[in-house]
């Protein structure tokens, strides 16, 4: 059968590629989840009966794109299909199955087995998570073909030079490890104001990992690299009567918290203040901020047990009369930074240095560790508790959303 795709350069290359273990390592919006699609098809009408695996970061992104991207290409193609949504695989009739899984729970890989495997933002991971992954997909990856076994991957590098995938395509490549790089502009399809909105949403080093697909270095400098205490500096205080945002990090014996305004779009730290343990915190805020209202921003783990032998940390909070706001789990660390680091870049977040000391200092100071991690410290309070306070309240309300892709698009 004659299949008439249209593919760019790096699409074509990956689509095409013989090594086991390919990488097509790209910028936002170049394509590399439809490349994948295009592969997939391409070896199951090579070699009919082969199954084969895709995974991506969570079931809600498989269920919608992965399994509807399929779905168009087959449909394009003519080949017969049927979806079982429930048990996540496409029964591509008369050629095998392709299976849809979640990084979640790798180890809930079981049951099954395919010839060919792509894994999918992979490298959204951390490194010993990506590794795991990668070791249940080669578990999986068993099945008897003509052409052999391989695994692929597309991603962004998000992890940048300590990431899983610059460690396995670039610092320790082996034979059959071929990295195939795809720039955002190499997709013509895309409008011209994608990549200004990458360059606006990002600080300038993450905007070159994800408009050219780069893999950069993430901590060669301090965490909070772009904060400079004179450049956003304010001194702006607080107002009677104004809402004010707390950012609070749970800890027995140093609970720190930030308070904020947003003026227009602009967070504005404007106070800190520190507590003994979550009661002690909800009792400074009735007696310091009597006259505001606010809403409290905590560490998504105080929705456990932690610095409070019967209650929660969030359930004290909301037992007191305080409204939260909390996701159900903390994201990654890394959102965060990325989170935190794109407003100073961009200059639309400001401290009050003279009200805030201390969450200056720790902007200023905390390091990296020769793991490659943020500096977390046992003694409370630490400069990794005030980021971390600070942390929680920028990714909830100011969290950095990718471009959106264009209707059509590839």
């Amino acid at each position: 059968m004659q299949i008439d795709i249209p593919l760019t350069g790096p699409q074509k290359e990956f689509v095409m590629c013989q090594s086991p273990y390919p990488a097509m390592v790209a910028g936002l919006g170049a394509g590399k989840t439809y490349a994948a699609t295009v592969r997939f098809t391409i070896q199951m009408m090579q070699e009919k009966g082969i199954n084969t695996l895709l995974g991506m970061p969570t079931y809600d992104l498989l269920r919608m794109r992965a399994m509807p991207g399929f779905e168009e290409v087959l449909t394009q193609i003519g080949l017969p299909f049927k979806t079982n949504k429930s048990e996540y695989f496409i029964d591509v009739i008369g050629y095998g199955k392709i299976y849809f899984r979640s990084y979640d729970r790798p180890e809930r890989w079981v049951a099954f087995e395919v010839a060919k495997t792509l894994l999918d933002e992979i490298d959204t991971l951390p490194k010993e998570k990506a590794e795991l992954v990668w070791r249940k997909a080669s578990e999986r990856t068993r099945q008897k073909c003509k052409s052999g076994n391989s695994i692929g991957v597309v991603t962004t590098p998000d992890q940048g030079i300590n990431g899983f995938v610059y460690q396995k395509w670039v610092k320790q490549a082996q034979e059959g490890y071929e990295l195939i790089k795809a720039s955002t502009l190499s997709n013509p399809y895309l409008p011209d104001s994608y990549v200004q909105q990458i360059r606006n949403n990002y600080d300038p080093i993450l905007a070159e990992l994800y408009i050219n697909g780069e893999f950069v270095s993430l901590n060669d400098k301090k965490v909070y690299h772009f904060f400079d205490r004179e450049k956003h500096n304010t001194d702006r205080t607080l107002q009677k009567g104004e809402r004010i945002y707390i950012g609070v990090d749970f800890n027995v014996g140093g609970c720190c918290a930030t308070v904020w305004v947003i003026d227009g779009n602009i967070p504005i730290a404007v106070d800190e203040f520190l507590s003994h343990d979550t009661q002690d915190f909800v009792n400074n805020l009735a007696s310091r901020y009597r006259d505001n209202k606010l809403i409290v921003y905590p560490d998504a783990s105080g929705s456990k047990n932690t610095s409070n032998a019967v209650a929660s940390d969030i359930d004290i909070i909301n037992n007191a009369g305080f409204a939260v706001d909390a996701p159900l789990a903390n994201p990654y660390v890394r959102d965060r930074i990325n989170c935190m680091n794109a407003l100073f870049a961009h200059e639309k977040i400001l401290v009050n240095t003279n009200k805030c000391p201390e969450l200056t200092h720790s902007l200023e100071t905390q390091g990296y560790t020769d793991k490659n991690e943020p500096e977390k410290f046992n003694d409370h309070p630490a400069i990794d508790d005030w980021n971390d306070a600070t942390g929680y309240f920028i990714h909830r309300r100011f969290q950095i959303l990718r471009p959106s892709k264009p209707v059509g698009y590839n």
